[in-house]
């Protein structure tokens, strides 16, 4: 029998201070092309660290270490750290990111694995600051601690495939905490020459703040997968179920999806119609936004409606390329808005909202040498009682660009930008947010197969806009390191 190597993920480069809310997104799932030859896989070493520091006194460091080959099992450790510790212009906007995750998997008849992860948060309410700061570091600091346990099974058979999803979780930032369990079984059954599927999820979630705030959730969601007339069908039906202290309720959604080549191996397209009910925690809007403070109102946005149509494809060999337009109408979507305390923190407003959006992207892999890209969205709202939607962009887009100029030098670069944005705070004051325009650059030189030196360079246009309302980016920042793989 032969060995399987560990499944390893090689490091990869993401420095972003901090981090820009609205990320341009992909648009479709790219379609392995038809005459492109495949890139060579680069050899993965079980052990890692990677080592990095820049301006503002920054310190980066990403390890990873696992089991050398086994026929069934994979074990490990991974460390990340990031943080920056000195901030000018805005004054205190430093930050921490502390991670340490360990996982293991068996891979030997029904797979199972597991993980545990910790991760722990520093930010600064610095947006308080106008000419001068008045305030010290700890009188404005946010500690976000995230633990989080998962375990997954997996059963395979020729007709009957399930998966067994348990997951706890505990976050907590000062002055709230929040636990959560949540369980999904994924069930799917050969049905003639379709799949029947039952997914069936659970989530108990506890909120301490003044008082306990429980939630109950349960998903229901039987489909079928089918093929006719050379369209490929996958029709069901998704129920939500939500009870708290002063709501029990049954939430139906059509799950309606279908796609076809019409050109074959080349040019795909889909249709769907959709819908749900978001489950929003603590921890899901503190990810969203880590400014936010303690006076929060806790909703969960629900998709009435998502229909959407595209096409995605590709052809000459070496073009990608992807359109999307969709129309949504949601019930309860929140959007942030700013505290009127001393702080200028951050705080949750409800309403309802219908949303189209056109997105689209296209890649050309013009050589083994050179990679490039462009990907962007448009966007259109209409709310019911807001006068806009907060801190929401009408488009947002980037180009990006892969480049090996020698055998060992590589060069990644990336232009994005999101549109002028709308905000507010409590007192209904109204504020308009510059366009973000933001260019990065990132070098690698690789020395040995299992050495590299890189320069990853950020924000090269010292725009110091702003990623909320009063929370400015730094300007220009940089990172340079070594990664050593054993």
């Amino acid at each position: 029998p032969s060995l399987k190597e560990p499944k390893v993920a090689p490091p990869s480069y993401s420095y972003i201070f901090p981090n820009v809310a609205y990320k341009p997104k992909a648009v479709y799932s790219p379609i392995d092309p038809v005459f492109i030859k495949p890139e060579q896989k680069e050899d993965l070493f079980d052990n890692y660290i990677e080592i990095g520091g820049g301006n503002y006194l920054t310190s980066y460091v990403d390890a990873s270490i696992h089991n050398t080959q086994d026929k069934y099992y994979t074990y490990g450790l991974r460390l990340k750290h990031h943080a920056a510790s000195s901030s000018n212009n805005p004054e205190q906007g430093l930050f921490s990111q502390n991670r340490i995750t360990a996982f293991g998997s068996r891979e030997k008849g029904n797979d199972l694995s597991g993980e545990i992860d910790y991760q722990r948060n520093v930010v600064h309410y610095y947006g308080y600051i106008v000419d001068t700061p008045s305030l010290e570091l700890n009188d404005i600091n946010q500690i976000y601690n995230d633990i989080n346990a998962n375990l997954l099974w997996s059963l395979k058979k020729a007709k009957v495939t399930s998966d067994l999803d348990i997951g706890f979780n505990l976050f907590d930032k000062l002055g709230e905490n929040e636990s959560t369990v949540d369980l999904t079984f994924e069930n799917s059954f050969k049905a003639g020459k379709g799949k029947f599927h039952l997914d069936l999820g659970t989530a108990y979630t506890q909120l301490t703040e003044t008082a306990k705030y429980n939630r109950f959730f349960l998903d229901v969601k039987p489909h079928l997968e089918f093929k006719y007339k050379k369209i490929n069908y996958d029709i069901g039906l998704l129920i939500n179920y939500f009870l708290d202290f002063n709501t029990n309720k049954i939430y139906p959604s059509p799950y309606i999806k279908a796609e076809t080549y019409l050109v074959p191996k080349r040019l795909k397209a889909y249709a769907g119609l959709i819908g749900g009910l978001e489950k929003n925690t603590l921890r899901d809007l503190s990810y969203d936004n880590l400014f936010l403070g303690n006076n929060l109102t806790y909703t969960n946005p629900r998709t009435l409606l998502n229909a959407y149509i595209g096409m995605k494809g590709n052809f000459k060999r070496f073009v990608e390329y992807g359109i999307k337009l969709s129309q949504e109408i949601i019930e309860d979507q929140y959007l942030f808005i700013n505290d009127t305390n001393m702080l200028r923190n951050f705080t949750t407003v409800t309403d309802d909202m219908s949303k189209f959006t056109f997105s689209g992207e296209m890649k050309f892999d013009v050589n083994q040498n050179v990679d490039l890209g462009f990907r962007g969205n448009f966007y259109a709202y209409s709310m019911s009682l807001e006068s806009e939607a907060w801190h929401l962009p009408s488009y947002d887009a980037a180009l990006f660009a892969t480049v090996r100029l020698a055998e060992k030098i590589y060069i990644r670069g990336g232009y994005f930008a999101t549109s002028t944005r709308k905000a507010r705070d409590l007192k209904s004051n109204e504020y308009n947010l510059a366009a973000i325009n933001d260019i990065n650059l990132g070098f690698e030189y690789r020395y040995k197969s299992n050495i590299s030196a890189f320069l990853n360079v950020n924000n090269i246009l010292n725009q110091r806009y702003e990623i909320w309302n009063y929370y400015r980016a730094q300007g220009l920042n940089a990172l340079a390191g070594v990664t050593f793989s054993l």
